[in-house]
C-alpha cells in the first residue's frame, strides 16, 4: 500500500512538472509585417493561429504579388510549428478568426481580393493538414464586403457575421447562415442610415444568435455598442445600443452560464483616459447587470473576453497607459462581479497588441497578438502561454503589474427598431492554392543578451558606444552620426552592412563596430561605390557574383579608408579595364586569374566578416604547421648530412 502511495505521489509530481514546463512565449515571423488575430486550442492540446503576413519572399527570390496574405500556423502544445501555410490572391487579404470543426479540420472567414476584383466575403474550409477542402466567395450588389466572425453551429453548419460595404463611412451588418458545405441557408442585413459593423457572433443555448458590434445610426453618441439577439432564422428578438456621448464599441461577446451575456469593448464616454477597456454584464434580455471601465490616462483597447472556469472573466487587449513601451499586451482577470483579481502588461520598448485570449484546458491562458519589439521582422506574431495567475516563468522580464482605475459607468441602453433585409447572395467556388511558408521562431524568456557597441575615430552611434543588455530576441535599431571631415564606411563584427540605419535581433551576444574614415573627395567616393571590380567581374562573369561583392566590400572597408589604399584603388581603376578586356577574350587567361584571385577572395571575406585580428590568427594557424614541417625536415636532413660526412671521414 505504501508503495502505491509513493507511486501516486511521483506521478502527481511528474504531471505537475509537465504543467510548469508548458508555459512559454514565442514570436513567429518573417522579414515582413505579421499580426496574429485569433488563436484557439485544438482537440490535441495544441493551437491553431490565424493572422496576416506582408509580402512573402520565397527561396528563389520571387515574391508574391503586392499586398498582404492570410497566414495560418498549427502549433503543438509547447509552441512548436506542426504546419504553416499562406492563403491569398493578388491584393490585400485579411482574416480575423479561425475555428476547429467537428471533423478535425478548420474553417476561417476572411476578405479576399479575388482575381483582382474588389474585396469579397470568403469562407475557406481546411483539412486537418491545412490543405483546402472547399473555398467560396460570397457577394451581393454592394461594392465589397468582409467577414469578421464565424462559429460552427449545432447542426454542423456555420453562422457568419460580416459587413456590406457601400462607402468608407457606410457599412451594414451582413449575417449568413451556411450549410456544412458552404451553401447559403439564409442571409440577412441589418442597417441604419449610416455605419454599422459587427465584431462578434455566437450561437446561443436556445438555437438563436447574439451579435455584438457598433452603430453610428442609433444611440446616444458618435458610435455606440450595438447588440442584436436573433432567432434561429435571423429575425430580431431584441436590439439595443449601449454608450454615452462619445464613441463606444463592442468587440467580443459570450453567453454566460446564467443565460446572460458578457461583452468587452472600448469606451471614450466613460473611464479615466482617451479610450478605456469596457466590460458589460447583460441579462438574457439585454438589460445591464453591471458595467465597468478600466484604464489609465492614455489609450486602452479591449479586443477579447472569455468566461473562466471559476465563473469570472479574462480580458485582453492593448494598453498605452501602462507597461514598458508605446503599447503593451494588457490582460485583466476579473471575478464574477467585474472586480480585478490580477492585471499584467507584457511587452518591450516598442508596441505590442493582444488580439485574442482563451482559457486552456490546464486552467492557464493562451494569448495571440503582435510585437514590434521582438522577432525577425517589422512586426511578428507573439504568442504567450500563461499560468492561471498570468505569469510565464521567472526569466520573463517583459511582464509587469499595472494599476488600472476601475469606474462604474451609468447610462441606460436604448432600444432600436431595425427590420432585417433579405439580400440575394451569390457565391462561387474559388481555386486558390495554399503556399508553404518558413517562419523564423524565437523563444522569449531565454535570458538576457549583451550588445558591445563601438566606433572608430570620426563619428559615433545611436545608442552611444558602450555595453547594453537586452531581452533575448529583442529588436534593436542602430544608426550612425559622422563628424566633419569623415565618411561612414560600414558596420563590422557580428553585423556586416554599409547602411547607416540597421535593425538587429538579439538572438545572441553581439559585438558591433561602426567604422569611419577620413574624408576623400565626394566625387571619388561616389564613383568608387558604383564602379564594379573590372577584373573580378570579367573572371566571375557578373558584378553581382558573391565573390565580386566580397572583393568590393573589402575595397570599401579597408582600402578606401587609408591614403595608401586609395592610391592603390586609383591605380587599379586606371589599368584594370584593359586587363579585364583581355581576360574576357581569352578563356585560358581567365582560368589562371580565377585561381590567382581565390586566395584574395578568401582573405577579403575573412577581413570583412572576422576583422584583421582574427584573420591574422587564422593565417598564422594556417601557415605555421607547413613552416614548422619544412624547418623540421631541413634540420633533420642537415643532421643526417653531417653524420654522413663525419662517417665518410
Amino acid at each position: 500500500m505504501k508503495g502505491k502511495i509513493i507511486a501516486i505521489i511521483f506521478l502527481l509530481n511528474f504531471a505537475f512538472s509537465l504543467t510548469l514546463n508548458a508555459q512559454w512565449a514565442r514570436t513567429y515571423g518573417t522579414s515582413e509585417d505579421e499580426h496574429a488575430y485569433f488563436i484557439k486550442q485544438t482537440n490535441d492540446g495544441g493551437y491553431i493561429v490565424a493572422g496576416k503576413t506582408g509580402d512573402y519572399l520565397f527561396e528563389d527570390g520571387h515574391s508574391v504579388p503586392p499586398g498582404q496574405d492570410i497566414w495560418v500556423i498549427k502549433l503543438s502544445s509547447d509552441g512548436e510549428i506542426e504546419w504553416q501555410k499562406i492563403y491569398g490572391d493578388a491584393g490585400t487579404d485579411e482574416v480575423h478568426f479561425i475555428q476547429q470543426t467537428n471533423d478535425g479540420g478548420y474553417i476561417f472567414g476572411c476578405r479576399i481580393e479575388y482575381n483582382g476584383v474588389l474585396s469579397n466575403f470568403s469562407i475557406i474550409k481546411l483539412f486537418p493538414d491545412g490543405d483546402i477542402e472547399w473555398q467560396k466567395n460570397y457577394a451581393d450588389d454592394s461594392a465589397n464586403n468582409s467577414a469578421y466572425s464565424l462559429q460552427q453551429t449545432s447542426d454542423g453548419g456555420y453562422i457568419v457575421a460580416g459587413s456590406d460595404f457601400f462607402s468608407p463611412q457606410i457599412n451594414d451588418i451582413l449575417i449568413l447562415k451556411l450549410f456544412s458545405d458552404g451553401s447559403v441557408e439564409w442571409s440577412k442585413t441589418y442597417r441604419g442610415s449610416l455605419d454599422e459593423l459587427p465584431h462578434s457572433i455566437q450561437q446561443t443555448i436556445d438555437g438563436g444568435y447574439i451579435v455584438a458590434g457598433r452603430t453610428n445610426s442609433y444611440g446616444a453618441g458618435d458610435y455606440d455598442a450595438w447588440i442584436l439577439k436573433l432567432a434561429p432564422d435571423g429575425m430580431i428578438e431584441w436590439q439595443k445600443t449601449y454608450g454615452g456621448s462619445e464613441s463606444d464599441s463592442a468587440y467580443a461577446i459570450q453567453q454566460t452560464s446564467d443565460g446572460g451575456y458578457i461583452v468587452a469593448g472600448q469606451t471614450d464616454s466613460f473611464g479615466a483616459g482617451l479610450l478605456d477597456f469596457w466590460v458589460l454584464k447583460l441579462s438574457s434580455e439585454g438589460d445591464i447587470e453591471w458595467n465597468k471601465a478600466y484604464g489609465g490616462s492614455s489609450v486602452d483597447l479591449a479586443y477579447s473576453i472569455q468566461k473562466t472556469f471559476d465563473g469570472g472573466y479574462v480580458v485582453a487587449g492593448e494598453t498605452q497607459s501602462f507597461g514598458a513601451g508605446y503599447g503593451d499586451f494588457w490582460i485583466l482577470k476579473l471575478n464574477i462581479s467585474g472586480d480585478i483579481e490580477w492585471q499584467k502588461t507584457y511587452g518591450g520598448h516598442q508596441n505590442e497588441e493582444a488580439s485574442f485570449i482563451q482559457q486552456t484546458n490546464d486552467g492557464g491562458y493562451i494569448v495571440a497578438g503582435s510585437t514590434d519589439t521582438y522577432g525577425a521582422g517589422k512586426r511578428d506574431f507573439m504568442i504567450l502561454k500563461l499560468f492561471s495567475n498570468g505569469d510565464i516563468n521567472s526569466s520573463c522580464e517583459f511582464i509587469n503589474d499595472s494599476n488600472a482605475g476601475v469606474f462604474d459607468t451609468v447610462f441606460s441602453p436604448v432600444d432600436t427598431n431595425v427590420d432585417p433585409d433579405y439580400p440575394d447572395i451569390l457565391y462561387v467556388d474559388m481555386d486558390m492554392t495554399p503556399r508553404e511558408s518558413e517562419a523564423v521562431v524565437y523563444s522569449l524568456c531565454s535570458g538576457p543578451r549583451t550588445l558591445s557597441l563601438s566606433a572608430t575615430t570620426g563619428g559615433t552611434t545611436n545608442p552611444q558606444p558602450g555595453t547594453y543588455v537586452y531581452d533575448y530576441a529583442e529588436r534593436i535599431t542602430m544608426s550612425t552620426y559622422t563628424d566633419n571631415g569623415y565618411n561612414f564606411i560600414g558596420w563590422s563584427g557580428d553585423v556586416i552592412s554599409t547602411d547607416r540605419l540597421i535593425s538587429i535581433t538579439m538572438d545572441s551576444d553581439k559585438s558591433i563596430k561602426a567604422n569611419f574614415s577620413e574624408n576623400i573627395l565626394d566625387e571619388l567616393w561616389e564613383e568608387v561605390k558604383k564602379t564594379p571590380c573590372f577584373i573580378a567581374t570579367a573572371v566571375f562573369g557578373s558584378p553581382f557574383h558573391p565573390y565580386v561583392i566580397t572583393l568590393q566590400n573589402f575595397r570599401d572597408r579597408y582600402l578606401m579608408s587609408s591614403r595608401a589604399g586609395r592610391k592603390l584603388v586609383n591605380l587599379y581603376y586606371k589599368y584594370s579595364p584593359h586587363i579585364a578586356e583581355l581576360i574576357t577574350n581569352h578563356k585560358a587567361i581567365r582560368s589562371v586569374v580565377r585561381i590567382w584571385l581565390m586566395p584574395m577572395v578568401a582573405l577579403g571575406y575573412s577581413m570583412v566578416h572576422f576583422g584583421p585580428v582574427k584573420t591574422s590568427l587564422m593565417l598564422l594557424l594556417t601557415f605555421m604547421p607547413p613552416f614548422f614541417f619544412v624547418w623540421f625536415y631541413r634540420r633533420r636532413n642537415k643532421g643526417i648530412n653531417i653524420v654522413s660526412y663525419t662517417n665518410g671521414k
